[in-house]
This record gives C-alpha cells, sequence and structure tokens, in this order.
C-alpha cells in the first residue's frame, strides 16, 4: 500500500503488485459467492438498463421481485418505447422515485427514434440518454459491451473509502474524483462487468455500513482502513439535513361509487401518476385555514363543492421531503356540476384504481380514506 497522504486525492493508492492481487481475488470471490439474481448473466444491453435503472434507489429484494414482470410486460427496448407512459409508471408501481420510469420511456423512444434501435455501446455515449448517469452508463458499457470503465455506486463508494483509508468527505469533489481514478485503475480489462458487479456485490454483503465484516472480505489485507482501524468510521459523511416538511390536503369527492382522481403534471413530485384532487404547502398543518380550504375545494373540483370532514392522515418521507397527507371528505352542495372526466381527470372505481399508475403514498392514503368512510357508516 502506498504510503502518500490521504489528502493528496490524485496519488494512486494501491501499487501495481497489489492491484493484480485485488482484482484476481475479488473476481474469485465473486464466482464462488455471487448472488444469483434475475438479470444476472443477461447480456441484452436494454435489459441491462432496466435492472440498473431500477437497482439506483430500490432495494435488491424489491427488484428482484418487480423485475421479472417487469420485463414480462416490456421484454425489448421497441416494447418499452411503443408503450404509453401511463403503461410503464403502472407497471412501476411498488419501485418508487417515478422519474427513473420516465427517463427510461423517454430514452428508450430517444433509441428507437435517433438510433435505430440500437443502443449505445459506450459510456461516453450513453451519458447522454435521459437519466442515465456516470455509475449507470459504466455499469451498462461494463457488463453489456465490456467496456474497461468503472461503475462507482454507494457500495463502491463505501469499498474504496475503507481500501485507501479516505479521510475526506465522501461526497467532496476530491473524494469522489480519487474514488473514480483508482476504481478506474483497478477494472480489469477482461471481464470488466464482472469485477464492478464484484464490486458492488462486496460493499452490499461484506463491506456494510455499520459492521463490515473484513474477516470474510478477500480483500482485508490490501485494505488500509482495516489496517489503521479506521473501517467503522469511514466513509466519512456530512450530517444529512432533515427532510423538509409539506402538508398534501386532498379531497375525496365521490359520485354514484366512483371517486375522482386527477393526474399530476408528467414532470416534478408523482410526476404523471394519478392521486385525489389536493394541493401542497410548505410545513406540517395542524388544522388548514377554513376559508383557504374552502377555495382551493372549489377551484379543484369547481363550484357547488365544499370541504367536508376530514378523513385520514398519513406520514410518508421521501429523500427530501416529509409530507404530511392529509384527506377530506368533499360534498356537493346540489348547486355544482360534477367536475367532468376528461384528459388529467377521472371518475374511477375500485377496480380503475388499483389498475392506474399511483404511488405506494397515495394507495395507503386511498385505503385510510375508505376506512375511515366505512367506519362512518357503521360498516
Amino acid at each position: 500500500m502506498s504510503n502518500k497522504t490521504e489528502n493528496n486525492p490524485k496519488s494512486p493508492r494501491l501499487a501495481p503488485p497489489e492491484r493484480r492481487r485485488f482484482r484476481r481475488r475479488i473476481l474469485g470471490w465473486y464466482a464462488r459467492e455471487k448472488r444469483e439474481l434475475p438479470w444476472r448473466g443477461e447480456k441484452d444491453p436494454y435489459r441491462i438498463w432496466v435492472s440498473e435503472a431500477m437497482l439506483q434507489q430500490t432495494r435488491v429484494e424489491t427488484v428482484r421481485l418487480r423485475y421479472p414482470a417487469f420485463i414480462a410486460r416490456f421484454p425489448t427496448l421497441a416494447a418499452m418505447a411503443d408503450a404509453s407512459l401511463d403503461a410503464v409508471l403502472a407497471e412501476w408501481q411498488g419501485l418508487g422515485y417515478y422519474g427513473r420510469a420516465r427517463n427510461l420511456h423517454r430514452a428508450a423512444r430517444e433509441v428507437m427514434n435517433q438510433g435505430g434501435g440500437a443502443m449505445p455501446e459506450t459510456r461516453d455515449a450513453l451519458l447522454a440518454l435521459p437519466g442515465v448517469g456516470p455509475y449507470m452508463a459504466g455499469a451498462i458499457a461494463s457488463i453489456a459491451f465490456g467496456e474497461r470503465c468503472a461503475a462507482v455506486d454507494g457500495n463502491v463508494q463505501r469499498v474504496m473509502s475503507r481500501v485507501l483509508n479516505l479521510s475526506l468527505v465522501i461526497d467532496s469533489s476530491p473524494a469522489q474524483q480519487a474514488i473514480r481514478q483508482e476504481t478506474q485503475a483497478l477494472v480489469p480489462r477482461a471481464r470488466p462487468g464482472d469485477f464492478n458487479q464484484a464490486l458492488m456485490d462486496l460493499g452490499a454483503r461484506i463491506c456494510l455500513p455499520k459492521t463490515p465484516d473484513c474477516a470474510r472480505c478477500p480483500v482485508h489485507d490490501l485494505c488500509a482502513g482495516r489496517s489503521a482501524g479506521t473501517q467503522n468510521e469511514l466513509p466519512v459523511k456530512t450530517t444529512k439535513k432533515p427532510p423538509a416538511p409539506y402538508t398534501l390536503i386532498q379531497f375525496r369527492a365521490e359520485r354514484n361509487g366512483l371517486v375522482l382522481l386527477s393526474q399530476r403534471e408528467k414532470t416534478g413530485l408523482f410526476g404523471g401518476l394519478w392521486e385525489l384532487p389536493g394541493f401542497m404547502v410548505e410545513g406540517h398543518l395542524e388544522k388548514a385555514d377554513r376559508r383557504r380550504l374552502k377555495a382551493q375545494c372549489a377551484k379543484l373540483l369547481g363550484p357547488g363543492w365544499r370541504p367536508g370532514r376530514e378523513l385520514a392522515r398519513i406520514t410518508r418521507t421521501l429523500t427530501h421531503r416529509k409530507i404530511l397527507f392529509v384527506v377530506h371528505l368533499a360534498e356537493n352542495s346540489g348547486k355544482g356540476t360534477p367536475p367532468a372526466s376528461q384528459d388529467g381527470r377521472l371518475w374511477a372505481s375500485e377496480e380503475d384504481f388499483r389498475a392506474l399508475a399511483v404511488s405506494t403514498a397515495q394507495r395507503a392514503v386511498w385505503r385510510a380514506a375508505k376506512s375511515a368512510l366505512r367506519s362512518l357508516e357503521g360498516k
């Protein structure tokens, strides 16, 4: 191991012989211990792309369950491009972060329309696709096309910060540069995809965030963090800001056993998904201003509609937001005309609701409001 200081991120951390041992041991460990996953061994770049998009911000176990059904519905790049965005979003339900699905759909159409249906084959070309960042481009290029390029996700960052005993804050530019450079140097010319997957597996199974299992690590003697006894302190992180509080006030309007839903704009939070009509305010409201409630209810549902009793409250935490969902029953005075079904609006049955692209949080809102109504009706 190089004795150069941690404060010089441009310096190499492993000598050439150490790099060779590192590669050999990681690949040997992977051959013995790799996880059996539905996308492992896949060479179709589109299917690899789907798996990497899903894995970006969703647990492996969840993706393991959802990936086969998604691929069965959209087995090829052409099938994805031909599908409607609503169909893609509906199939993505339960995976969260729907921007990934929107980008996947948009990029598939771009490849079909501009690339003649052929996936870009290099990391740099893949980076031009919507939603494809350095990690995903590296993973697809190395696994599908055998390009010698690193794929640095959170697991790899943690592994390399310990291997390098990196005292820099992990999300700082110098730390990111040091990790990218050394990881790139470690990627072998042969089997780059296997190496990248092995390094990710090592982080997911051995080099864990709080309790690294150094005794089982195939490269423990090449790890400067373990040698220094700092492995449990790495990577160095900044204190995260708490998620910003918001309140989403929604109205449940019913007509002939159907419930009014509205579709969000295609971009932004919950983009393209269906939900009860509502409006967002900053902060967590204990009690909304009645005049504002009435005005917003009339604006969203039309004249003659007014807010009734509160039905339910639930809280969900996203990456940067903590949202309090508050649902009110919407009452019709009989003087107004119910909103018509049109683009972005739908009177939906229970069956319709199950088939639409709806966030996990909104499904919880639906269940809570429905349960409250049953209690009120004495059912």
